[in-house]
């Protein structure tokens, strides 16, 4: 077995090599295998084999026992690790747009709790998709609850035909900049409606939001983010528990310190 030597190199030494890294994988997940077998699941040839396991076998990382090779305990941890850190940089690259404009400094959100987040950004070609995918929640749901940093006549429009047309319940938390809007021409009348039926609930936030949140009743949350334009860059849509339940903290802090807005404002 050859001397452990720097961590860096022995990361370089697995990393460069795909067979290395599929081997590992392989033995991880499904125990020990004969050389053919491993030759099979890589689909190499059997020099190629024979030099990953040489290799692998040198570090302390497999042994051969009875004809296969199985991780020892370093491997394990080794494979493990690596697994780890390539989920990672998947997740980091997958979701980078909405990493980018997050305010993690300001709120102390569990990156692990977002492996299993959706992500839907905006790009040239398709620009408003953020904006379909919080339509498509708000269709689904009977019951939501938000901040609004922004607002648009569309959306605006799908919660004023919910809630007038639907069994849809509905309370939000607006900036003050959106306030402003919601009280012109273009927004007053369909507030007002839907104000009127009891089935809205409209609290001003004298300040700014820090992004778009919307909590649906079958757990969903969802959490958009914005450019320094205003313009949307991604919507993180998940059902984890523990994005829930700091989502319900968060909106519970905001909406104790916004004021409810009655209907003769509007």
């Amino acid at each position: 077995m050859v001397d452990e030597g720097d961590p860096i190199e022995q990361i370089s030494f697995l990393a460069r090599s795909e067979s290395r890294v599929r081997a590992l994988e392989r033995l991880l997940a499904s125990g020990p295998a004969t050389q053919r077998e491993l030759r099979t699941h890589l689909d190499a040839s059997r020099s190629t084999i024979a030099r990953t396991l040489t290799g692998l076998e040198q570090r302390g990382w497999i042994e051969s026992v009875g004809g296969a090779y199985r991780l020892t305990p370093a491997g394990t941890i080794v494979a493990e690790e690596f697994g780890n850190m390539v989920d990672a940089l998947r997740l980091t690259d997958e979701q980078s747009t909405f990493l980018r404009w997050f305010p993690y400094a300001e709120f102390d959100l569990d990156r692990a709790a977002l492996r299993a987040a959706t992500i839907t950004t905006s790009t040239s070609s398709d620009p408003y998709a953020p904006g379909r995918a919080q339509t498509e929640l708000l269709r689904s749901t009977t019951r939501f609850r938000g901040f609004l940093p922004a607002i648009d006549l569309e959306g605006s429009e799908v919660v004023h035909e919910q809630i007038t047309e639907r069994d849809f319940a509905a309370e939000i938390v607006v900036s003050a900049g959106v306030d402003e809007t919601i009280e012109t021409e273009e927004y007053a009348d369909l507030f007002r409606e839907q104000l009127a039926t009891g089935q809205l609930t409209v609290l001003v936030y004298d300040g700014d939001l820090p992004f778009y949140l919307g909590l649906a009743d079958d757990e969903r949350v969802q959490i958009g983010v914005e450019d320094d334009e205003g313009f949307p860059r991604a919507l993180l849509d998940t059902d984890t528990t523990a994005v829930r339940e700091w989502a319900e903290s968060v909106y519970d802090e905001y909406r104790a310190a916004a004021q409810p807005k009655p209907i003769d404002e509007f």
